[in-house]
Formats: structure tokens, C-alpha cells, sequence
């Protein structure tokens, strides 16, 4: 970094201009602030980003007084690499994403700041700044470790008490939508259209089919492999077929009556956890570049899917689910609607069983993600200007361990013996 000039940041991307960083040290700080320098500190892990570049840097200024102050942020950018940013369709992602912080999230906290509630929803990182026009996008966001925020180890399952904390937060988000819509309906309506489907839509299928066939061949192996002449291979073979996307699109476009924002990408990387001798004691969410208004029971059965293990599964599965039905009913009521009309437990659980199938074909996806180390992640070095397709870039294999496979088999195993597939 030693040659870098650190006196404007418009190289790191052409939207972070001197004065649009002055405006953003302003807002944030409640005074004229003019930006003097930035400092870079790191970039964040390989593996942990395939959408964005990443890098974590301070913003420096001044007051008129002369006094200086500084805010450290994620500064997410789009990527540089044209056929990066076409193959992965760079652009949507951060335009849904810039959506939801600059538009959404600000009508759902402010209905929220009417209310009288003990445990107000605020686990999320603060926007400093944001851009987009689909060639130079960039968001800035508070850096949580700040506040002692930082990841849970990607590889591994969260167990009881993080997985406790992430539906207490998710709950507590969710929340806001219901009560919001049953309250403001109109303005509800508004917000709920600022955010749009970027994974599982008809326009879609030509960029998903072919990467949706491999990770589904490598689901049937790991159960062929474990679980060989059982029922499981049976059933994951009538499941893991391409007409599944049909299903994917409906639980994710389907915004009547149970729609809530939701977050719409809730694997390990997108949780921070604050700890107490180990232990984790809150959590925020990051990363809303697949947020989307659906069931909120696809975030929990995602959480569940990509997040956990079959041990922790068969001992705490049925706890968790009542415990974030628990946080999100008593979240309501503070807000001032009834959750028993609302979104009843009965019909929680019914879409339990029905969207269950979505956290598990979403799992196919995440799990060989999750559970490659550092040095195996997808080289995300792409040149020239062309669109590929996403198979010809994430070309996964199969599990390599039993202890991969197990992991992705023992999803399909829950699933099966639950009666959701």
C-alpha cells in the first residue's frame, strides 16, 4: 500500500469523491466535516465475499475548528472486473442492497422509534455512505468490531447458543414487518416493493439452471456415499431435479398475507457475534444483497440448514423454533399488533413444513461454500468483459471428506425424517 494516494479514495472506486465523502463525514458526525486522508487497514478473508470486493479502512476529517475525526468502515465495492461483475450480476445485488439501507430500513426503524419497546431491533451496521449506478456501486458500513462485534468460524455449525442469538435477532427484524403492515399498510406496501428477487425468479433460470444441476449432483453423491440403498437416497433423487427451481421461485415471490422483509442470505458469514468469556451475548446482521419480502420461515429454515449440525438438530431443533416464535410474537405485541391474528403459531408452523424444502435446496448452494477452507475458496479472479455462466466460474466438486458430506447428507436426512421432503 505503500505507493497508494491516500489523499482520495475515486481510485478505489470513481463514486468516492473528496466532496461525497465530506458530505457523508458531515451527516455522520452532526457538523461541517471536510474529508482529508483515508487509512487502509485490511482486507477481509478469501471466501468470505464472492459478490463484492471488501476492504476495511478508516475515513479521515475535519472539523472548521480544525479538530479531526474518523469513522472505520466495510467499504464493499462493486468489482472491478467487468465479466465479475456481468457473470455475477454485480449490479442487482448492490442495487437491492443500497435499497434496503437507503429506503426500507429506515421506514421499518422508524415505526419502530414510535413504539414503546423493551428490546428495540438495531442489530445491524449503521450505512456511512452509498452509490450506485451499476458500473462504480459502493456501500460503507459502520466496522462492528468496533463494538466488539466479529464472525463465527465459517467451516464449523454454530451450535445452541449462537444459533439462539441469530433468531432472536432475525425475530425481532421480522417482526417489524408484520406489525408495520398490519399498522401502515400503505406504507408497508411502499418499502415492499423497493426490494426485489435476485436469486429465484423466471428471468433467472438461464443463470442458475446449470449451477443448480451440479450442486445437486453433489447432494445425491454425499447421500449415496453415507446413507447408500436407504430411503434418503430415494427421496434426494426425486428432490434434487431442475423442476425444483419452480418451487424456489414460489416460496420466494410469494409476498401475500406471511411476507415480511427478510434478509434472504442468512448463512454464518452474514451474522457478527459479541462475546462474554466465549460465549455469544448478541448479534448483528450484514450483508442485505438478497433481501426480499417472503415467509420469514425462509430465513429460519435456512438458518437451520446452512448453519447447523444434525447433533445439535436432534437436540435443540424443536426448542429453537418455538424460542423464535417466542421472541417474534412478544416483539409484535410490544409493537402493538396481535401476533395470534397476525401470524398465529399454528400457521408458523405450517409453513415450518411447507418451506422447510427451501432452506434445504438453498443448503445445496452454501454448504460446499461453507465448508471449504480459506485456501480452497473459488479463485475470484475474472478477466476480460464477458458474461459466463456461473457454473463455468463455481465449478465445485464433490465432498471431498465424509465429515463434508455428512454435513450436506445429514440436511437431507432431517428433511426426510421430518416429513418436509
Amino acid at each position: 500500500m505503500a505507493t497508494e494516494d491516500f489523499t482520495t479514495l475515486t481510485h478505489v472506486s470513481p463514486a468516492l469523491t473528496n466532496e461525497k465523502l465530506s458530505k457523508s463525514l458531515t451527516e455522520w458526525f452532526g457538523e461541517p466535516m471536510a474529508f482529508t486522508r483515508w487509512e487502509y487497514l485490511s482486507d477481509t478473508g478469501k471466501g468470505d465475499s464472492y459478490l463484492s470486493e471488501l476492504i476495511k479502512i478508516k475515513i479521515h476529517g475535519t472539523t472548521r475548528a480544525g479538530a479531526s475525526k474518523y469513522v472505520q468502515v466495510i467499504l464493499k465495492n462493486i468489482p472491478k472486473s467487468i465479466s465479475r461483475r456481468l457473470t455475477y450480476r454485480s449490479d442487482e445485488f448492490f442495487k437491492n442492497e443500497i435499497n434496503f439501507y437507503v429506503k426500507v430500513l429506515p421506514a421499518l426503524i422508524k415505526f419502530q422509534s414510535s413504539k414503546s419497546v423493551s428490546d428495540p431491533f438495531d442489530k445491524y451496521a449503521k450505512l456511512f455512505l452509498s452509490y450506485s449506478d451499476g458500473i462504480n456501486d459502493v456501500i460503507c458500513l459502520e466496522d462492528a468490531s468496533l463494538e466488539n462485534y466479529g464472525s463465527a468460524v465459517r467451516q464449523e455449525g454454530i451450535d445452541y447458543n449462537h444459533c439462539k442469538i441469530t433468531f432472536k435477532v432475525l425475530a425481532q427484524f421480522h417482526a417489524l414487518s408484520f406489525a408495520m403492515k398490519d399498522q401502515q399498510p400503505e406504507e408497508f406496501e411502499k418499502i415492499r416493493t423497493e426490494v426485489f428477487e435476485t436469486y429465484y425468479h423466471d428471468r433467472l433460470r438461464g443463470w442458475y439452471t446449470k449451477f443448480w444441476n451440479r450442486i445437486s449432483g453433489i447432494a445425491i453423491d454425499a447421500v449415496e456415499k453415507e446413507y447408500p440403498n436407504s430411503i434418503y437416497v430415494e427421496k434426494i433423487k426425486k428432490f434434487a431435479v431442475p423442476e425444483r427451481y419452480d418451487d424456489m421461485i414460489e416460496a420466494a415471490t410469494n409476498t401475500l398475507e406471511t411476507g415480511v422483509i427478510s434478509h434472504g442470505d442468512s448463512w454464518t458469514n452474514n451474522f457478527l457475534y459479541k462475546y462474554v468469556n466465549s460465549t455469544p451475548v448478541d448479534a448483528k446482521i450484514i450483508d442485505f444483497q438478497l433481501s426480499r419480502c417472503a415467509s420469514p420461515v425462509l430465513d429460519v429454515t435456512f438458518v437451520i440448514y446452512a448453519c447447523t449440525t444434525q447433533d445439535m438438530r436432534d437436540k435443540y431443533y424443536d426448542e429453537l423454533l418455538k424460542y423464535y416464535y417466542q421472541v417474534l410474537a412478544k416483539q409484535i405485541r410490544e409493537l402493538g399488533s396481535d401476533p395470534d391474528k397476525l401470524y398465529s403459531y399454528e400457521v408458523y408452523m405450517a409453513e415450518i413444513k411447507k418451506y422447510s424444502y427451501f432452506g434445504l435446496a438453498f443448503s445445496f448452494e452454501s454448504t460446499p461454500f461453507i465448508i471449504l477452507a480459506p485456501e480452497d475458496a473459488v479463485n475470484m479472479e475474472m478477466k476480460g468483459d464477458q458474461k459466463m455462466n456461473i457454473d463455468d466460474v463455481w465449478q465445485i466438486k464433490p465432498f471431498k471428506t465424509k465429515e463434508g458430506r455428512l454435513r450436506e447428507a445429514n440436511n437431507v436426512v432431517h428433511c426426510v425424517d421430518r416429513g418436509y421432503i
